[in-house]
């Protein structure tokens, strides 16, 4: 039995799975001030996408909501992420303008956003670290 577990072991660790142990689960709330559209006749109706690295790679987690016409929307939708202990863990905030006839990102403006690692994200950092808003 232990050749066996060995061999998941060494499959794991070639791809790149690692088995940390979940810390715990931290819930992320998004809020954007002022944010400018590209598009001078109409408000944006913002999404907020979340983004984390891994291998190298960016891949969506979740989205929030579009809230129509805001320039300073608070989202409903929380953002559940396992924090792992002694990982870094980039995390990417991406905020776009989706159209009302459409909700990808393809038709989509990229409005801005922000980076940060999850463990720099605090109660006291967040509003920060969120008002640092530009492209990357």
């Amino acid at each position: 039995m232990k050749k066996m577990s060995n061999i998941y072991e060494s499959a794991a660790n070639t791809l790149g799975i690692f088995n940390s142990p979940c810390l715990t689960k931290v819930e992320l709330r998004v809020a954007c001030k002022g944010i400018s559209d590209r598009d001078a006749l109409s408000k944006p109706d913002p999404c907020v996408i979340l983004k984390m690295q891994s291998h190298g790679q960016w891949f969506e987690v979740d989205r929030t909501e579009v809230i129509r016409t805001c320039i300073n929307p608070v989202y409903s939708k929380l953002f559940t992420v396992d924090f792992y202990f002694e990982e870094v863990q980039r995390l990417r905030f991406e905020v776009h303008d989706i159209s009302s006839n459409h909700n990808g990102l393809k038709e989509a403006d990229f409005l801005g956003g922000m980076e940060c690692t999850l463990g720099q994200v605090s109660p006291q950092s967040l509003s920060l670290l969120l008002g640092s808003f530009g492209p990357f």
